[in-house]
Parts: structure tokens; sequence; C-alpha cells
């Protein structure tokens, strides 16, 4: 067999229970770091900082009164393939007493769900409110009292609620649900076939044997619950997902939430957002959703949906905040509609991104900032408006105030952890060689100390120091990572190297990278590579003027060689022994490096990601793989194609590649590698998650993709195979892969000697 494929989760790989000694006077002997040792990793839970950006909530979220605050933790179990979501209260009067937190709430999640999100204290100051699923169940909205502990279950559908906001009294609840499975059995299918119309490839084939079941990604619905009524439907003329905001205005008489829409408005083609545009004048099949978003109002009294802003939302930025008395919300990160009036001249309203404040009644938008930051909160005692800096932005933190004459900013370099008049300030403080720590602090005596340890078994880990650095692409431009050095580190020692892409941050500790497909960073450094995490370069006018555009790969192609030399003259990495890893759109960075850089690389991890390549076109014809390789895949545009994607230089590699898929959809997207590679007889394996998410949750699908990343590159470039058991399968086919690549190895050889035999 020429290429291998595993389809499944072998849970056979999985490290056994760890054995629980008893209590020892000696200190703790520190050890390398282990993925099991980053799944564990307790973590704030917070959906835009998992994301990469700062938080969408406080990090204490305070009682009406202010007299308590809860802090939201999560942690994975691997032994359970669970992740454990537990919600924290403290007193704020013991704040600076090293106080124990008391658990309130602890669920635990084996789907790609959090066990506990949105969590928001109700008006009278000893009920929380939740999204919640423990393993088992269908996630619900609960509330909980802290006095009590005292938990109930507030929804009771029939399907996973999977987004939800309630108003202050907690008397109204607005929610997203699953839709009931649609099916047809299989005789039907075998007597009418079926008819492919708005389906996908995926879900055609991701069907069962007995069954045909067609689900969508975003065909959520909407539903409200007044009280203890029975929850009412209401309907959507466009896509919902978990995945866009939905939140109710703090009275309970409006919800503003985003959309996918189905028919996207010719007008809006006007816009001139370079990565927003394709997905608005593209040609869809009717019935087939867009990737354009909108932002819908809903009227509860009337159990009405329609449009709210007559605009598409672009991809950053993206943020709300309610007025305290619910008459209007402010959203930053949106196009103004094009007949605005009073808003710019048209030319600005169709090319620059603002923040709004949006009356839910009129629907009249009126501008306060044409600056890229993101609001934060909209607080009720001061008035005070908060935005913070957007993507790839470098402002400081503005405070807005509304005045008789319109919004003013009023302030500047406010603590981005300040959300609204509280006597303490929460915070989650960390940088790229400080794990993440809980603080409270007195605003007004700047008084400060250390809440809660989130991870005090790191004292027993050696965990290797990050430097952040600089270095010149190979074309020229500047480029920036951070440096993790092997632990231990052997001054003058050559080691080899593993790239990790798609960002960085020096404000953010990472174990294993921005994101946990494939990236074990941490974990490496301890197995004995110098590993970079690599920021993205394409920024400001770069951005604008590559992305999406032939240049876009190559220019960050050429980050990757520099940093191969900048490293190499530093005298820290065997040049040689180089690895790359890719995922989501750096797959196609990684991709495109692997087949046309003459820079050598010893193996590479490609996961789950945009490939810029033939299959993934005709799978998501959607314009982007035209726009990166010059032009559609036919006529002249063919000769662009051949000259730039992937899919079609896949002869140019030499590099072992490890291929993640994670769903069924990625699975076929990734399959061209698999193919292509195989029958060109070079060394490919394909790994399917079949149950797992773009970004990865659940510890047996992070399990597999980490410590598959750990194991391959030390096979590959330290010609390191681990004695645990339970990889012997998993070495037999590497093993036969490195057969296969010696002796393609060879042959290159045998052909580009002068004395060959003819």
């Amino acid at each position: 067999m020429r290429w291998t494929w595993t389809f499944f989760v072998l849970i056979s790989f999985l490290p056994g229970k760890v054995r629980e000694d008893g209590p020892s006077t000696d200190p703790p002997k520190k050890r390398g770091v282990t993925v099991e040792d980053m799944i564990a990793m307790t973590q704030w839970s917070d959906l835009a900082y998992f994301l990469g950006a700062s938080p969408s909530t406080p990090v204490g979220i305070f009682s009406p009164d202010k007299r308590q605050f809860v802090v939201l933790v999560k942690k994975g179990i691997l032994e359970q393939n669970t992740n454990e979501y537990s919600l924290l209260l403290f007193q704020t009067v013991e704040a600076f007493q090293s106080p124990k937190p008391v658990t309130v709430a602890r669920m635990f999640s084996s789907s790609y769900r959090p066990g506990i999100k949105k969590a928001r204290w109700l008006a009278d100051n000893k009920t929380i409110v939740f999204l919640g699923e423990n393993a088992g169940e269908l996630p619900a909205v609960y509330s909980v009292n802290v006095k009590t502990r005292v938990m109930r279950k507030l929804t009771h559908h029939s399907t996973a609620i999977v987004a939800y906001d309630t108003n202050r009294s907690g008397e109204v609840i607005v929610y997203e649900a699953d839709p009931p499975q649609s099916t047809v059995d299989r005789r039907t299918v075998e007597k009418e076939g079926v008819v492919v119309s708005t389906q996908t490839p995926y879900e055609l084939l991701g069907s069962g044997c007995e069954t045909f079941q067609k689900t969508e990604k975003a065909d959520k619905k909407l539903f409200v619950q007044i009280g203890d009524q029975q929850a009412v439907q209401i309907a959507s003329p466009d896509n919902l997902t978990e995945y866009l905001p939905l939140t109710l205005d703090p009275t309970g008489k409006f919800a503003v939430l985003a959309v996918y829409v189905k028919d996207v408005p010719p007008a809006w083609g006007e816009y001139e957002d370079k990565g927003l545009h394709p997905y608005i004048v593209e040609k869809r099949t009717p019935g087939v959703r867009s990737n354009v978003q909108q932002y819908m109002l809903l009227d509860i009294d009337q159990r009405m949906i329609t449009p709210f802003v007559d605009a598409p939302i672009p991809w950053t930025n993206s943020g709300l905040a309610w007025a305290p008395d619910g008459k209007s919300i402010v959203i930053s990160g949106l196009f103004a509609p094009l007949d605005s009036e009073g808003i710019a001249d048209r030319n600005v309203r169709k090319s620059v991104p603002m923040t709004l404040e949006v009356n839910v009644e009129t629907k009249q938008a009126v501008e306060i900032s044409r600056a890229p930051l993101r609001v934060l909160r909209w607080d009720d005692e001061s008035g005070n408006l908060t935005l913070e800096p957007g993507a790839k932005h470098g402002a400081e933190v503005v405070t807005y105030r509304k005045g008789p004459s319109g919004w003013e900013a009023v302030s500047a370099n406010t603590s981005l952890r300040t959300f609204g008049t509280t006597p303490l300030e929460i915070s989650l403080e960390e940088d790229m060689n400080t794990p993440p720590r809980i603080m409270a602090r007195e605003p007004e005596t700047d008084k400060k100390a250390l809440l809660l340890d989130l991870n005090p078994q790191f004292a027993a880990l050696t965990l290797t120091s990050v430097e952040e650095i600089h270095w010149n692409a190979s074309d020229g431009h500047e480029a920036r990572g951070g440096l993790y050095l092997p632990s231990p580190y052997v001054p003058g020692r050559r080691y080899p190297l593993v790239i990790q892409t798609h960002g960085f941050n020096p404000k953010r500790f990472w174990m294993d990278g921005p994101w946990s497909g494939a990236f074990a960073a941490q974990a490496l450094a301890s197995k004995g590579f110098v590993v970079v995490q690599a920021d993205e370069t394409l920024t400001g006018e770069e951005y604008t003027k590559f992305w999406s555009s032939p240049e876009e790969a190559p220019h960050e192609m050429s980050a990757f060689e520099g940093l191969v030399d900048f490293l190499d003259r530093r005298g820290l990495v065997d040049r040689n022994q180089v690895g790359l890893i890719g995922f989501s759109r750096t797959v196609y960075h990684v991709a495109y490096t692997l087949t046309h850089s003459d820079y050598h690389f010893g193996a590479a991890v490609l996961a789950d990601g945009f490939d810029g390549g033939y299959f993934s076109y005709l799978l998501y014809p959607s314009g982007e793989s035209a726009a990166v390789n010059g032009g559609m895949p036919s006529g002249r545009g063919l000769e662009a194609w051949l000259k730039n994607s992937p899919s079609f230089n896949l002869d140019r590699v030499h590099t072992p590649i490890r291929v993640e898929g994670y769903g069924p959809g990625s699975l076929l997207g990734q399959w061209g590698w698999l193919t292509g590679l195989s029958t060109l007889g070079k060394p490919v394996e394909l790994i399917n998650l079949p149950y797992a998410t773009h970004l990865l949750v659940r510890p047996w699908d992070r399990y597999v993709s980490e410590q598959g990343a750990v194991d391959w590159f030390s096979f590959w470039l330290l010609g390191f195979e681990d004695d645990n058991p339970r990889k012997g399968e998993q070495y037999r086919r590497w093993e036969r892969l490195k057969i296969q690549a010696d002796q393609s190895a060879k042959l290159r050889r045998l052909a580009s000697s002068p004395n060959r035999e003819e």
C-alpha cells in the first residue's frame, strides 16, 4: 500500500491514567511539557479570548450590587474526553485576603460546545443564568442560585440550544436551537434517488447506510420563551448559526442578531471590502446560503424578524453594546447603509467600516467613529462607551460619551479590562513567558493582588522561555514571531526547527500555539526542537495589496525562507531539518511553499484548511481559489493555475506530509493531497477526525492532532520513535512511508546525476 488513511480516532493511542502517589516532602522534580499538560491546562473561558482576540466579556462578572462576582474557567480531562467548566464565586470584600472560590456550577461537556456559556447575573443579585451542557445531555438554559447552589433548567427544547440571551429579570429568553433532523429511509432513496440541489458533497456522502440525513451548519431555528410559557418559534428568511451575535436588550423588547443572508441585495456590490466582495457578487445556486452576514432586528412583542441595518457585516472588529435604556445599540465594524443621510459621503460609506449607534425603532444610524475599533461595553452607570483597538490596528483604547451635540471621545489609554464602574478590576494577566493568572486591583489605590493561580501544577514543569524575534523575509519585508528554544538548550548546538504559522501575540501565553490544531510548541521544545510561532506578515497596506491575490502565498513563503536564513545565521538550527505546520488559511501558504520554494523541508503538517487547490475549487467554487490563482481554471486562467496552484505542482513536493481533516467537509477538501501524492509515490498520511470542529476542542481530538504532530516531526527530523507499545502500528506505517521516501530520493539523485545510465 502506497499511502495510509486513518479514519477514526485511535483510542489506544491515548495515554493511560497517571498513577497518583502519596504526598511527599521532597520538592517536585521538574520535567518537560507534554501534550497531556497542554490539554489539562486551566484557562479562562471566553469565546473571543479562545479565538485570539481581546475578551468579549469581563473576566470578573459582577452582580448588579457589585458585592460578588464570578469567574468562568475550563480545563480538559483527557481520560474522559470531556472539558470541565467551572463557575467560581468570589466575595468582593475578600478579594485581597487570598480567598478560596466557591464553585456554584460545574458542567462537563463531551461535545465541541462549551459546558457553560454566557453567564450573566439577574437583577436580584442572587441568580446567574447561563447556557449549559453536561455530557450525554442536550444543551439548555439554566439558572443557579449562588446562595443555595440550586440549579434549575429553564428551557426544555427537544434539540440542542446553541445560543441564547435574556433580559435583566430573566423573564424573556431568546435562543437558537438545532433543527429537528430530517431523514428519508433507505427504501425511498433506493426507489427515487436523491435530488442534489443545495446539498454539499460532504452532506451527501456523510449520510448513513440506513438513512439519508440532510444537515446544515447554518440552519438554526429561533425561539422566544417568556416566563414559563411554551417557547414560540420565529420564522427567519435567512440562516442562523451560534457563531454569530445574538443579544437581547436589557428591557426584553428587542433582540439584534446576525444571519447569513440567502439573497444578497445587488446594491451591496458597491461595498469594497476585498475579502467580502467576492462573496457578495458570486453566482450561487438558488437556495444556497451566502457567506455574507447582516444584522436583523427581532421585535419580541410582534414575534417578527426584519432587516436592521441595510449593509453587509465585515469580518473583523464586530461588537455590540446596548444602551442602558434599550432604545439603541452601538455596533462596531459595520458598513453604513449606502443611502444613509449625514454619514460621510458615499465613497466612505462603501469602503470604511465604522462604529455606529442605531435606533431600534427608527433604524436610523449615527456615526461614532471611523477608526478600526471594537466596542467592548456601554456602561449602565457612567454612560461610558469603551472601544478597543481592532484587528491589525495599533490605536489606543478610547472612551466615548454621548452628549447634547452627539458622541465625543473623552479619554484614552483606558485599561482593556475596565468594564464599567466596579469597586475592583478583575483582570487576566499573562505574557508569552507568564502563564495566565487572575488578578484583583483596586482602581482608587492601585492596590493589586493575586486572586487565582490557574495552573499551580506548572511549578513542576520546565517551561521553555519565549523570545520575540524579528527577521527579514527573503523578499526583504519584515516578519516577527515567538522563538521557543529547546529544553534543555545547549549553546552552540544546532537543532531541528518547526515553524508554526498563523499568528503571534507577545501578550499571550501559549503552551501549544494560537490554535489547538496540530500546534504543540512547548511539547515540541521539550523534545529538542527549536519552535517559532510565526506571525502573518500581511498587515496594513500589504494586506490590502496582496490578500486573496496571486501574491499572497509568495509573500508568506518568503517569510518562512527568511526565518530559516535568520536562525541559520544565529547558529541555532540545522537548515536541512526544518518542519512546517499550516492551519486553516496558512495551509495554503505552507502548501505553496512546499511546491514552490527551493528550500528544503524535512516534514510538514497541513491541518484542516484552504489550500488553493483544484479539488477545493470544485467543492467550494466561491471565487477564493480563483482569486489566489489568478483566474478561473479554464481558458487563459488555466495557465495561471498550472503555475500557481499547489495542486498542479505536487511533483515538486519532496517532503513527508501529514494531512489532517476535521469533520466530513474537510475530509473531502484534503483528499487531493492524499490521491495526488500517493499516485506520485510520495509519503503522505491523511488523518480524519470525523467528529471534530475546525477549532479543536475535545481532548481526544486535540491529543490525536497535537501528539500526532510531535510524533511526526520527531520521527522525520530526529529519527525518534516513542517506545509506547500503543503506537506500534503508527510507526510501522511511517516506516513504510520512510522506505518510500528513501526510494524517491534515490531516484531523484539518479535522475540528476550526469553519469546516470540511459
